[in-house]
């Protein structure tokens, strides 16, 4: 005769780590979005200087109407959610199907991610358009020696040196910390790590992140507050009880966020690429429309300014660290169609300004056979 095992199911769910926005430390909220969906932002351009004539009716230089510039922010992102939990189900799970806490799970875990990294991008893509990034690659000799580069770039912009924040991946902050400079001039000697808070240099607050908030290839990001505006123009999260349809609770959620970097303040911000650690794209393949066709993505396909997407199909895997020189790979078309002939595999890397790896994915390749 058979044994039967008996089997049970605990009523702790186990649950996965979370932690709160850290974006929101890097932005203000100076400018009003309720309302409206677009701020218009205006800007004063200054006049030059002169030499003073002692003679003559134009003394102080000829008069000119002095200008105006606008800078016009509209918010993009409206992004939303639903999931239902049926009343049978949270009864014959011991109850841990909670419409509550599942809310709760999904705000930690989803939405506040989402709004961090889309934070971080756009102030590290700002940063490298407008020039203001490094590319040293970074070691546990010249961490802080980097970090002050940074510090200089701000201070030569005449942006205050209190308030500031620099935003690093957990790499940079190790390598930091092994830096003998660093602990020398730092408060970490004092203080040890309290709410993610490294340590303040200059008065600037030093801040671990994951790396999967931070844009791909990035040591850290140096901020002034005052440079970007991050609106969440609307939260809106609602859990029905027994709507009309369903035994048990439909949960919505809907958020309005954006994130805009001010352009008479963007001297604020300081991107330092060169992370040294290669980053995973998502790559897949589909069938094209046409005899021989494959349309290839990568997810993320944002990359930052300077940066591109590039692939290389095959009928094996080219072997890619980081650093890896790609400049023989060809760029990824807008629509993703390539043509395939004998290849099985294809990888798109993203490339840095020097056509070197800094993340790669890749996919069997699928194509249209005619």
């Amino acid at each position: 005769m058979a044994v039967n095992l008996a089997t049970k199911y605990s009523n702790k769910v186990d649950e996965r780590f979370t932690r709160d926005s850290q974006a929101l430390m890097g932005t203000s909220n100076d400018y009003e979005f309720t309302g409206v969906a677009t701020v218009n932002v205006y800007s004063i351009p200054t006049a030059t200087m002169n030499d003073y004539g002692r003679t003559g009716s134009s003394r102080y230089g000829s008069p000119s109407e002095l200008q105006n510039n606008v800078q016009s922010m509209t918010l993009t992102k409206d992004r939303s959610f639903t999931f239902t939990i049926d009343r049978g189900n949270k009864l014959q799970t011991q109850m841990v199907m909670d419409a509550g806490k599942a809310l709760s799970r999904q705000m930690k875990e989803v939405v506040t991610p989402e709004f961090d990294t889309y934070v971080f991008f756009k102030q590290a893509d700002k940063a490298c358009s407008e020039g203001n990034f490094g590319e040293t690659a970074v070691t546990n000799q010249n961490a802080y020696e980097v970090f002050l580069a940074a510090q200089e770039s701000l201070g030569d912009a005449n942006v205050p040196d209190g308030g500031r924040v620099a935003f690093c991946s957990y790499k940079f902050a190790n390598l930091l910390k092994q830096d003998s400079a660093f602990m020398k001039y730092s408060d970490l000697s004092q203080e040890m790590i309290i709410k993610g808070v490294l340590g303040e240099v200059d008065g600037t607050k030093i801040v671990k992140v994951p790396k999967s908030r931070l844009p791909r290839d990035a040591s850290f990001i140096l901020v002034h507050p005052v440079a970007t505006v991050a609106p969440k123009q609307l939260e809106d999260y609602k859990i029905h009880d027994n709507p009309p349809g369903i035994s048990g609770w439909l949960v919505e959620g809907r958020i309005i966020y954006d994130a805009f970097v001010l352009d008479e303040k963007v001297d604020a911000l300081y991107f330092h690429k060169g992370s040294g650690v290669l980053g995973a794209l998502t790559v897949t393949s589909v069938a094209g429309a046409e005899a021989g066709e494959s349309v290839i993505a990568a997810t993320p396909s944002t990359v930052l300014s300077g940066h591109s997407l590039v692939y290389k199909a095959g009928t094996s895997e080219t072997a890619v660290v980081y650093g890896t020189d790609v400049s023989a790979w060809t760029a990824v078309p807008a629509d993703g169609v390539i043509d395939i002939t004998t290849e099985t595999v294809v990888q798109i890397a993203e490339a840095n300004s020097a056509d070197k790896a800094v993340a790669v994915g890749k996919a069997t390749v699928v194509a249209n056979e005619g």
